[in-house]
């Protein structure tokens, strides 16, 4: 059908649900029904900006006017935690295709809320090392970090086997238009951030990257990242806290640390590896992404050049390609200030 004759359709639905279907007081209820309107619009994406009935904004817009903690448009709260939150109660999830590409929408999906858990556990074992040091194993407290890590990576690694056009076939439907709100992206699951703000100190550029995503990140965790954002800022960070004294590692410990930093820098590289393969044209033809060659960069690059953007918005190969240089930076640090011994390669 077209556009028009898909919105005359929508129109029907609506209309024989009733208004009294858009005003229950019940938030999860409104999660889902705002999940359902959103999937209706973006549905118009690849129609451009103006194929998306007025009939559908006007409802988003009254569900946010009922309940201000709803995003008024498709986020990553929306699409991952409240879309599983449903498939685990009922069985039932949103996907914007069917058949094999529909279960492969669906466990595109379930896959980051499932994996999310991991790397949420590998922060609050930190947060406890870092305030807490004295009740802890340092060593066996990273060690239990490093072991999420590796299970998070390992949930990430599953996407390498998404071919690029079964990404692209539900992709087109997670944009936003150029001008309007971010798409919704792997970009905002807020415990990766968690993590990295317990973990080291925000860059410039990384401060950008928050400043740019706190409206897109899931509503339970802007307060803890705010939180978090301004703790690491001050020094209140596991790097920082090493470099300075005030969290003692032996060399067990340092050494743990230090696998703990490349793990994160793996997952990070593993996600390089699967944007390439879904978004080539975000790299440079016949380049080359390493370890090594990120760590010879002398700096971060911008993430608001609009050059082949991600889902996000933001310039995927420059956040990740930072994200990698910060970690580095910051096991190089600790590497020196701990003297401990290592083969000096950058794997």
């Amino acid at each position: 059908m077209t556009y028009r004759e898909l919105a005359d359709k929508q129109g029907q639905v609506l209309s024989s649900l009733g208004s009294h279907t858009l005003r229950i007081d019940d938030l999860a209820v409104a999660q889902m029904i705002q999940l359902d309107l959103l999937f209706m619009i973006n549905g118009f994406l690849p129609g451009g900006p103006e194929a998306a009935p007025r009939h559908l904004s006007d409802a988003v817009a009254a569900q946010c006017a009922r309940f201000p903690s709803l995003d008024p448009h498709m986020s990553y709260e929306l699409l991952i935690d409240v879309n599983a939150s449903e498939w685990q109660r009922s069985g039932d999830i949103r996907v914007f295709t069917e058949g094999e590409l529909g279960r492969l929408e669906r466990d595109f999906y379930l896959g980051h809320h499932l994996a999310e858990p991991t790397v949420r556990s590998a922060f609050g074992l930190l947060r406890t090392l870092l305030q807490e040091p004295d009740s802890l194993d340092a060593t066996e407290t990273l060690g239990a970090v490093l072991r999420s890590l590796e299970e998070f990576r390992l949930y990430m690694a599953q996407y390498g086997k998404l071919t690029r056009d079964a990404f692209n076939s539900f992709r087109q439907y997670h944009m936003g238009h150029p001008g309007g709100p971010r798409g919704a992206s792997g970009a905002f699951m807020p415990s990766v951030q968690l993590l990295e703000l317990v973990l080291l100190a925000p860059t410039t550029e990384y401060e950008v990257y928050l400043d740019q995503s706190m409206a897109y990140f899931p509503t339970w965790s802007r307060p803890l990242i705010t939180e978090w954002r301004g703790r690491s800022t001050q020094g209140d960070n596991v790097v920082d806290a090493v470099l300075d004294g005030r969290l003692k590692l032996n060399d067990d410990a340092t050494a743990t640390l230090l696998d703990v930093i490349d793990k994160f820098a793996d997952f990070r590289m593993v996600h390089l590896g699967v944007t390439r393969k879904t978004i080539p044209e975000a790299f440079q033809p016949g380049s080359v992404v390493t370890k090594k060659g990120i760590a010879r960069q002398t700096g971060e690059a911008d993430i608001l050049d609009d050059r082949n953007p991600g889902t996000s918005g933001f310039s995927v190969h420059n956040v990740l390609v930072n994200s990698v240089y910060r970690l580095l930076e910051a096991r190089r640090s600790v590497a020196e200030r701990g003297q401990t011994p290592t083969d000096g390669r950058v794997k």
